[in-house]
């Protein structure tokens, strides 16, 4: 009969394609354990000298 070997066909067709899959997201999981590089500190901040001119010709300074 014709649809008994259709169904075995598709049947081993479906077992390659999840076999596929399966070594695809085991190569996926394998990449994504590559250990990450730790985040870095951000740099200290600085102070500096800062002004600010709240009035014409009157500058007040700060050092933050």
């Amino acid at each position: 009969m014709v649809t008994l070997g259709l169904r075995q066909e598709a049947e081993e067709i479906n077992q390659a394609l999840e076999e596929k899959v399966t070594q695809q997201v085991a190569e996926i999981m394998e990449a994504a354990d590559v250990e990450e590089e730790p985040a870095r500190e951000a740099a200290p901040i600085t102070p500096t000298w800062k002004f600010s001119m709240h009035f014409a010709g009157v500058r007040y300074f700060s050092y933050d």
